[in-house]
């Protein structure tokens, strides 16, 4: 090797991994992964401002519709989560181990994949979209509603997937600031033009999609422009080739966040069915509400695991096992924080956030406000259970990873779906999801024991 690669690979290290290399205390933690929390928060906040003017500037109805579609948008996110998360940490690993080359070829693929798979979802998606939107639970009377929503985010589904990739990437790049912009930007640039395409131009619930749709692709734009034009770091797009262990590695590596959010487009599916029968369109809409604000507040578990889990990887790489052990309970420390601010603010917010929907004193504020307090008592739970299949995707460990999620998601909220309503209607649907969370901390603790000596990541 010439001096001249020398001097570009010591520039490499010096410029890409310095965030990561930092010394591992819990300022460090919170200053890294709080662009990365803030941005995924924003990212959630997407679907509550197209709930708010639906519900003020259209009606209930509207906001039933957009309800009705958000399981789609869930899918698309899970496929780019899958990706991201664990594309980041085979990625990360490989940054670690000083693997540049092969880092910025295994990324420029998983794009190129993204971009394929994203573009076959549009393309189906359009063609399939009425018995679609009946598959997701669109009675005659919100169909058509729901239909108006739907067709600009099909359009525009690969912006969102790419962007929500991207985004992650520039955690790993040691960019998390630049991803919380660009979400920042985008969740401005879509609500600015909620008002003006609903107010002005009276384009409806085809205005609001649109609106959204186009904020979307604010990541995605600059995630591109970002790697393809900065030559400063370690990831960048190269000219790759194809290597189909590399996509198969990333997506067992993430498939924990493709089941826990193809798990959330299932039961919401199955919970929209359920409320539809017990309640009618107003519950589809009260349940819309906690389960968007839900997703404000999980934002702040899944934004800390997203942005710790390239350091996590990052250090495994090196095979720097006392920075493990600091990561592990500094980490621990931090969810449980998080985890008591969740369920005080939701418990003493509720009624106020609630009524950002709909007015105070009547009987969907009541019933939306009761569901938010009942299903706010396992974010407790849920923060951990989250941090934990994150921690197992960045050891780039997927059949654990995948295994937690799966029995979260699919088995015990699924099946507490299906049974708690029979016994308590209403009552049973909210009590089945901090239930279910509930019996996932067994399952989270027994992986995190038995786990442990195998990743180095506790002294015990």
């Amino acid at each position: 090797m010439s001096d001249l690669d020398l001097e570009k690979e010591e520039s490499e290290v010096s410029t890409g991994e310095s965030e990561l290399d930092k010394p591992i205390t819990i300022k460090f933690l919170l200053s890294f992964t709080l662009p990365t929390i803030l941005a995924f928060v924003t990212q959630s906040a997407f679907g509550i401002v197209d709930g708010v003017f639906a519900s003020h500037g259209i009606s209930i109805a509207a906001l039933s519709a957009i309800n009705i579609v958000m399981p789609f948008i869930t899918f698309a996110l899970a496929v780019g989560s899958m990706l991201a998360m664990g594309g980041c940490a085979l990625v990360a690993k490989k940054k670690g181990a000083q693997l540049y080359e092969e880092a910025r070829q295994n990324f420029t693929l998983l794009t190129i994949v993204v971009f394929i798979i994203s573009g076959t979802i549009s393309i189906s998606s359009w063609f399939l979209k009425d018995p679609l939107l009946r598959m997701l639970g669109a009675d005659d009377f919100v169909f058509y509603m729901a239909l108006e929503y739907i067709q600009p985010l099909i359009i525009m589904i690969p912006f969102v997937i790419v962007g929500i990739f991207l985004v992650q990437f520039l955690v790993a790049e040691g960019r998390p600031v630049l991803g919380m912009v660009s979400s920042i930007s985008g969740a401005i640039v879509s609500t600015s033009l909620n008002a003006l395409f609903l107010f002005v131009f009276d384009m409806g619930l085809f205005g609001l999609s649109l609106a959204t749709s186009i904020g979307y692709t604010v990541p995605a734009m600059i995630g591109l422009i970002y790697f393809t034009f900065n030559r400063r770091g370690t990831i960048y797009f190269v000219r790759t080739k194809w290597d189909a262990k590399v996509i198969g590695r990333s997506a067992l590596n993430g498939i924990s966040e493709m089941i826990t959010l193809m798990a959330v487009t299932v039961n919401t599916i199955v919970m929209n069915n359920i409320l539809i029968r017990i309640v009618g369109f107003e519950g589809v809409a009260a349940a819309g509400i906690v389960m968007a604000l839900q997703a404000i507040f999980s934002s702040l578990y899944f934004g800390y695991s997203a942005g710790v889990s390239p350091i996590v990887s990052y250090n495994f790489g090196k095979g720097k096992h006392d920075n493990l052990v600091k990561l592990y309970k500094k980490s621990l420390i931090i969810v449980a924080v998080l985890s008591v601010i969740a369920v005080v603010a939701t418990m003493s917010l509720a009624s106020l956030l609630v009524s950002i929907y709909v007015p105070v004193g009547t009987e969907m504020h009541y019933m939306t406000v009761r569901g938010l307090r009942i299903v706010s008592t396992g974010y407790i739970f849920m923060g951990f259970n989250m941090f934990a299949t994150a921690w197992f995707t960045a050891f780039n460990d997927g059949v654990v990873s995948g295994m937690m999620s799966f029995m979260r998601t699919m088995v015990f909220t699924l099946a507490l779906l299906l049974t708690l309503p029979r016994m308590w209607y209403l009552t049973g649907v909210w009590v089945a999801l901090p239930s279910a969370e509930l019996l996932s901390i067994m399952v989270t603790i027994f992986f995190l024991i038995k786990m442990r000596k195998k990743y180095n990541y506790s002294y015990n």
